[in-house]
């Protein structure tokens, strides 16, 4: 059963995945998240970093919130907003932020 299924997700959350890489890369690096840590090679799941503070120019710590994308669910879970991001992501970054320490959002995502 949980194959049948993985089998009728996987070509819906594929088609969502590839609608939100082009996205990415029209956005190229001018988001939040971006630095200070080049991350260029990882996938970008996330439609926008809106809230997101940004990060400070000497961190004292360089810190990535990794969060879980789920294929085959709606936004990545149902833990996550419209923007691909948990609900809580951007307040603890901010709150390490803050801190004087840099956050940055990525997404695990499961070859």
């Amino acid at each position: 059963l949980d194959q049948r299924f993985a089998a009728l997700c996987r070509p819906a959350a594929m088609g969502e995945l590839d609608a939100v890489r082009s996205h990415a890369v029209e956005a190229g690096r001018g988001f939040p998240s971006a630095g200070p840590v080049d991350i260029s090679g990882i996938t970008r799941v996330a439609r926008d970093d809106l809230g997101l503070a940004e990060q400070p120019v000497d961190p004292r710590y360089r810190i990535c919130l990794v969060q879980v994308f789920v294929r085959c669910a709606p936004y990545g879970g149902s833990d996550k907003s419209s923007n691909g991001h948990r609900y809580d992501s951007i307040p603890f970054a901010n709150g390490m932020i803050s801190a004087g320490m840099s956050c940055q959002l990525v997404h695990y995502l499961h070859q």
